[in-house]
């Protein structure tokens, strides 16, 4: 890659991103713990639907002391509703590390960022350049998806973005250039290369091959699953519910079901009485259509089940299909007929 190259690509994706930035609250003063907060949250997940969830995670953590002082329950209990859960518990973890071993100061260099839980490559990059302006590369989705077709390139690009944050005037500024680049413009489907900054330097614009870069991934299979959810209630209206410690949504909070393919454990054993409603749910590679029945308890298989007050269920941690099946159940969700 020749240094004019590196030059003009950096100073234009430099005076773009500055431009077109997205006002971000994490942007507001790039504090390592906001930007390390951001990026766990946003893996796999929209930033649309991010966005609430890091507010509410700031007011009740608003520093990595809190953080590491919080208990599992409290941190999983604001993250319901985001998933991936494993995210929630490596941060609390990584925060306590931070504490520990760093006397409460995140690290600004990729070395010691990678020796954090919950840190990987891509993560240890962010936070050295977008929080502490160092030249550290990034490679997530976005990126791969610019520097492929810029550079018509197929395959490990982390070599790519070093030469590039080693070239530019600002990692900070040219790192999250390029994330936005990815989000804004040079989207997997129908981008924008009209507005794109990098279009006179862009291989794969120039030779007709936006739609071939990058090769897609092969997808694991998805398998179908049909599970039914019971909601059964006592006299004060109060629901049903266990805590589960499977590999899957391990430590949340869950309805009584009648299939294990879901959830470790022994179903309930539960007299269904009337079907409400179903819905679809996706988890990693289970694509779930549930079916939620008021039930009643017939007596056997209780262990571990507590009754929780629905109006409460903000305060204990839960998966988003607990609380869509309870509103479905109130009648004030709107779903598939039963």
């Amino acid at each position: 890659m020749q240094a004019t190259d590196i030059r003009t690509i950096s100073r234009n994706l430099e005076r773009w991103f500055l431009r077109h930035q997205r006002n971000l609250p994490w942007r507001q003063t790039y504090d390592p713990y906001h930007v390390w907060v951001s990026e766990i949250m946003l893996q796999q997940t929209r930033m649309e639907v991010v966005l609430p969830y890091f507010e509410r995670f700031l007011t009740l953590f608003p520093n990595v002391a809190a953080l590491a002082c919080a208990s599992e329950d409290a941190v999983l209990s604001v993250w319901s509703g985001l998933g991936y859960y494993r995210r929630a518990r490596m941060l609390r973890e990584g925060a306590e590390v931070v504490v520990e071993r760093f006397s409460g100061k995140i690290p600004s260099s990729v070395e010691e960022l990678l020796t954090i839980p919950g840190i990987g490559r891509y993560t240890a990059g962010a936070i050295a350049s977008v929080a502490w302006n160092r030249r550290a590369p990034i490679v997530d989705g976005n990126v791969t998806r610019v520097l492929s077709r810029v550079f018509a390139l197929d395959g490990d690009l982390w070599e790519c973005a070093g030469s590039l944050v080693h070239g530019c005037k600002s990692p900070r500024t040219f790192n999250q250039g390029l994330m936005e680049l990815g989000a804004l413009i040079c989207k997997p489907r129908n981008p924008v290369c009209l507005l794109c900054p990098l279009r006179d330097q862009c291989v794969a614009l120039a030779t007709g091959r936006i739609d071939e870069l990058p090769k897609a991934k092969v997808k694991k299979a998805t398998r179908e699953l049909h599970i039914p959810l019971y909601v059964v209630r006592d006299r004060r209206g109060h629901v049903l519910m266990r805590r589960v410690s499977g590999t899957l949504m391990s430590s949340m909070f869950h309805l009584p079901h009648g299939d294990t393919s879901l959830l470790d454990g022994e179903p309930l054993a539960a007299t269904p009485d009337q079907l409400l409603g179903t819905f679809r749910h996706t988890v990693t590679t289970r694509r779930i259509e549930f079916a939620v029945w008021s039930a009643t308890f017939t007596g056997r298989g209780r262990r571990g089940y507590e009754w929780i007050d629905p109006a409460n269920m903000d305060s204990i941690p839960h998966s988003s299909y607990v609380k869509k099946a309870l509103r479905i159940a109130a009648g004030t969700e709107e779903h598939r007929p039963a």
